[in-house]
C-alpha cells in the first residue's frame, strides 16, 4: 500500500514583485512522494522467526548492559544467499523496496528507542551516510534506498521522512515543505529514498506513567556500495555480534 498525500509546489517573491516556481522544491516534493508503505513487510512465517531469534526481552537486556545499536551494523551482499533469518527477511524485503541493478548490497541494524520517557524528538532527522567523517558535501554518498521494518507495535515513535536533502549549500529547503509520517505497527515496512531528511518522533507531552516502552525495527539501508563507517561489521558476524550465539 503506498501512502498517497498530495504536495504543493512552493513560490516565492522575485524581484519584480511575481511569483516564480521553486523548482528544486518540486524535485524534493516528488523525492517524498516515492515514499512507500507496506503493510505486510516479511512473509508471517518468516516474521515470527526473526521475532523469536531476536525477543524483545533480548533487546532489553542488551539495552540496559549499554549495547550501542547504532554503531552496530552489517553488510550483506545481495549476491550471496541468505545465512541466517536476518538475512532472509532482507531477501524478503527486496521485491518490495525494488533497489536498481546498480545496488550490491545492504548495510542492516537494529534501531531501538525508548518512546514513553521523552517528549517530542526521540531520534533527531539526520541524513545516513557512507562516512560520517567526511565533510565535503559533493562527495558525500547515500543509500539508494533507505528502509525500516517495524518489529512492533506501539503507540508514539512515528517514522517521520522530510522533503529535505543536504547540498553544498546546506540543507534544502531549508526547513520541510512536505513531510510523511508513519507509525510503528508490526511487520509494516517503509521504504523512502536514501537521502531524504527523517528521524523519530515521540509524544508531545510527558507521560504521567514512566512506563518503558521500547520500539524495535530492523533498519535496512540499500547502497551502490558498501558504506566507510568504522563500526560496519560482516553480517556473518552478527549473531555473535547481537549475543545470540
Amino acid at each position: 500500500m503506498r501512502l498517497h498525500e498530495r504536495h504543493s509546489i512552493v513560490a516565492r517573491s522575485v524581484d519584480d514583485g511575481r511569483h516564480e516556481d521553486r523548482r528544486y522544491i518540486k524535485t524534493m516534493a516528488s523525492l517524498l512522494d516515492q515514499l512507500q508503505v507496506f503493510e505486510d513487510g516479511a512473509p508471517a512465517e518468516c516474521f515470527s522467526e526473526l521475532v523469536a531469534t531476536f525477543p524483545k526481552r533480548h533487546v532489553g537486556e542488551l539495552l540496559r548492559a549499554g549495547f550501542r545499536f547504532y554503531q552496530t551494523t552489517f553488510w550483506y551482499p545481495l549476491d550471496e544467499p541468505p545465512k541466517n533469518v536476518f538475512e532472509s527477511v532482507i531477501s524478503h524485503l527486496r521485491p518490495l523496496a525494488e533497489p536498481s541493478s546498480l545496488v550490491t548490497g545492504v548495510e542492516w541494524w537494529f534501531s531501538v528507542l525508548r518512546i514513553n520517557t521523552t517528549p517530542q524528538w526521540i531520534l533527531p532527522c539526520h541524513f545516513d551516510r557512507s562516512d560520517l567523517r567526511e565533510k565535503d558535501a559533493a562527495k558525500r554518498l547515500y543509500p539508494e534506498k533507505g528502509s525500516v521494518l517495524f518489529m512492533n507495535s506501539v503507540p508514539y515513535g512515528e517514522l517521520v521522512v522530510t522533503d529535505q536533502v543536504c547540498t553544498k549549500q546546506g540543507i534544502e529547503p531549508k526547513q520541510p515543505k512536505e513531510m510523511r509520517f508513519v507509525r510503528p505497527r508490526m511487520n509494516r515496512y517503509v521504504v523512502f529514498p536514501g537521502q531524504l531528511y527523517h528521524g523519530v518522533i515521540g509524544r508531545m507531552w510527558r507521560p504521567a506513567e514512566q512506563r518503558r516502552t521500547l520500539r524495535i525495527a530492523l533498519a535496512v539501508n540499500w547502497w551502490y556500495e558498501r558504506p566507510k563507517a568504522a563500526y560496519l561489521r560482516d553480517s556473518r558476524e552478527c549473531l555473535t555480534a547481537l549475543r545470540l550465539a
